[in-house]
C-alpha cells in the first residue's frame, strides 16, 4: 500500500473510532444490483460530466443543469491540493456528476468512507450511502456499513464539487474479512 494511502487509512480508522462514541456507525442495506449485469460493452473507470459552478451544496449541481463530459476517472483517489479538480483543467468552481458501476466481488458487509473537500453525495444500487453535501475542508465522512446482498455490478451515482482552494475526492472501502481500509481499486469501476 502506498505511504499516502496507508497514512490516510490510519487516519480513517482513527476518525471512525473517535466518531463511534459520539455517533453510531451508519448501516445501509437494500441495494439493487444492475439488471441486467453489464457485459463486455463496459469501459474501465467512471464517466464524469463537469459543471462550472461555485456551489455551496451538492444540490446546486443538479440545479445547474447539463454539463460537459470529461475524461473518465480510473478511480476515486484524488488529493490534488490547489491543482486542477479531477480531470478538469480548472482548480476552482468545478462540480462533477460521476456515473458508472462499482463491482462487489462478494456479498457481505463492506465498510466505506469518503475523504472530500468540498461536498459529496454517493449513491450505490439506488441507496444513499454517504451525504456530506456542504462546503468543508478535507475530512473523512463517518464510516458506513454497506450491506451487499449479492456479488456483482451496482449502479453508482456521485455528486461532487470543489468551490475554492484545495480539492480532494477519495473513496475507501474495507471488504468483508479484509484487515483495513484502502482505496476502492480501478478494477472495481466501469461505465
Amino acid at each position: 500500500m502506498p505511504i499516502l494511502a496507508a497514512f490516510a487509512a490510519a487516519l480513517l480508522l482513527l476518525a471512525g473510532n473517535s466518531l463511534g462514541s459520539a455517533m453510531a456507525q451508519t448501516s445501509v442495506g437494500g441495494l439493487t444490483p444492475a439488471s441486467p449485469q453489464p457485459g463486455g460493452s463496459i469501459m474501465p473507470g467512471l464517466a464524469v460530466e463537469y459543471i462550472q459552478v461555485f456551489a455551496h451544496h451538492v444540490d446546486d449541481i443538479e440545479a445547474a443543469g447539463k454539463g460537459k463530459p470529461g475524461e473518465p476517472l480510473s478511480m476515486l483517489d484524488w488529493n490534488v491540493g490547489d491543482g486542477p479538480v479531477l480531470t478538469h483543467e480548472n482548480d476552482d468552481g468545478v462540480a462533477a456528476r460521476i456515473t458508472g458501476y462499482i463491482k462487489f466481488e462478494t456479498a457481505g458487509n463492506y465498510l466505506m468512507a469518503i475523504q472530500s473537500n468540498d461536498g459529496v453525495r454517493l449513491n450505490i444500487g439506488g441507496k444513499l450511502i454517504i451525504d456530506d453535501p456542504d462546503v468543508h475542508k478535507d475530512h473523512f465522512s463517518p464510516n458506513v456499513t454497506v450491506q451487499v446482498p449479492q456479488a456483482g455490478w451496482y449502479p453508482l451515482y456521485l455528486l461532487y464539487f470543489e468551490r475554492k482552494g484545495t480539492s480532494t475526492l477519495e473513496l475507501y472501502w474495507q471488504p468483508p474479512d479484509a484487515d483495513g481500509f484502502d482505496f476502492v481499486p480501478e478494477e472495481a469501476f466501469a461505465h
